[in-house]
This record gives C-alpha cells, sequence and structure tokens, in this order.
C-alpha cells in the first residue's frame, strides 16, 4: 500500500531546493524519492527502479535514474538528442573538476532517491543547480560507492527553448564553480558577474534581456530547528 504524504512548509526554504528539502520532512519512512512532473511516458520503473538499489545494497545512500532522451524535433521524436545541458555544460565540467563522477550516466536528472540519514545532512541549492550540487556532496560526503545508478530505459518529456537552457547553464556553472572553490581553497566567484544578458529578438530588432541568475545554498536540515523537532516524531 503507498500513504500520500504533503510536503510539509520549512521556514526560509523555497524554490526547487523548498521542495525536495520538505519532501524529506513529510512523513516517517527511511527513503524519499523524488519524480519529475513533466514525463510523458511516466512508468512504475521510474519509482520502484530507484529504490531497488537502496533496498539492497546497503552502502548505497543516493541513486539516480538514467535513460535515453528522446529530442523532438519538428513532428517527429529523434530517439538520440536530448540532455543538452547535460552534454555540453556538466559532462564536461564534472570531467575537469570532478572527474570522480565522470561516469555518471545523467548527472542533472531529478529522478533520484535517497537514504533520509545521508539527505538530511546536505545542503540544497535553490534552483537549477540542486542536482548536480546534491551529487557533488554527496560524493564528498559519502563517497563514490554510496551513490547507485539506475537504468529507467527511456525518458519522454517536454523539451525546452535553448534561451532557457542556457539559463539553466549559467546557474549549473556556479554551483559546480562554488564547490570548486570549496574543494580546492581557490577564489573563483569573488569577483564573477553573476547576470546574464540573453540576446533577445522582437520582429527585426534585436535587444539585451538581463538577469540575474544564480542559485542560494540551503543548509542540510539536520541543521534546520524545524525538522530537529519532527525528524523522529
Amino acid at each position: 500500500s503507498a500513504t500520500e504524504h504533503r510536503p510539509t512548509s520549512v521556514e526560509g526554504m523555497k524554490a526547487t531546493s523548498g521542495k525536495l528539502q520538505s519532501g524529506i520532512l513529510a512523513g516517517r519512512s527511511w527513503l524519499r524519492v523524488w519524480i519529475e512532473t513533466d514525463i510523458r511516458n511516466i512508468h512504475p520503473k521510474l519509482v520502484y527502479g530507484r529504490i531497488g538499489p537502496l533496498l539492497t545494497e546497503s552502502t548505497i545512500k543516493y541513486a539516480k535514474g538514467f535513460y535515453r532522451r528522446p529530442i523532438k524535433k519538428g513532428g517527429n521524436l529523434l530517439e538520440t538528442g536530448g540532455g543538452r545541458v547535460t552534454e555540453l555544460t556538466a559532462r564536461p565540467l564534472i570531467n575537469l573538476f570532478f572527474p570522480e563522477l565522470s561516469g555518471m550516466m545523467q548527472p542533472l536528472a531529478g529522478e533520484c532517491a535517497g537514504r533520509r540519514e545521508a539527505l538530511e545532512q546536505v545542503p540544497f541549492f535553490t534552483g537549477y543547480g540542486v542536482e548536480i550540487g546534491l551529487l557533488i556532496d554527496i560524493l564528498d560526503k559519502f563517497g563514490l560507492s554510496a551513490i547507485g545508478q539506475v537504468d529507467l530505459d527511456k525518458r519522454i518529456h517536454r523539451n525546452q527553448p535553448l534561451t532557457e537552457l542556457s539559463k539553466m547553464s549559467f546557474a549549473i556553472m556556479q554551483v559546480i564553480l562554488q564547490r570548486l572553490e570549496e574543494r580546492h581553497k581557490v577564489q573563483v566567484l569573488q569577483d564573477i558577474n553573476k547576470s546574464m544578458k540573453l540576446i533577445c529578438r522582437e520582429r527585426d530588432r534585436f535587444f539585451l534581456e538581463m538577469q540575474e541568475i544564480g542559485d542560494q545554498e540551503r543548509p542540510p536540515m539536520a541543521q534546520i530547528k524545524e525538522y530537529r523537532k519532527r525528524a523522529w516524531q
């Protein structure tokens, strides 16, 4: 049987990280599973596939799904070509700065599951950088052997326009560089520009639209007062 747990609000949390972190607080289960809401070919394996490694391997604390990512072009669905931010932004940076994670098939996948005892000890970023931030932090805290991968076959979802992917890449790069700073004790982001100028077109006119893009880092749940009060009730 399944029980629905509605996320509990925790003061100071918002956006993506708030939803993920409040999911840790909801219910008393020692496992937490997240799934994206825009998947068009939803199937049970997307859930039980990620729980399996956590149930069968005591050393695994965090499991991520990987899959083929079709992309829609015109009226056709091409079997390959999805995951553009992963292949053009995340994977090159991972290989440069966090080579231990270079074997991750889908490092930015939102389909993941973990043990509450591990998830409550790591911080969460507030936006597009939340997945890569979790992956790096779990690696640093528990080691590569604590991370599992599961083949979930194929994932079909709404492909975003390049402008949105560009903003996503901008945020993800900042999170990776922040963790690079902390790991190697170097200064990279101190004077870096966090505003992004997007080239826009309106009829025959081109113009720049400036947006402030950057994730905030939320503390681990174990450090949040409301969580400590409720976690073991």
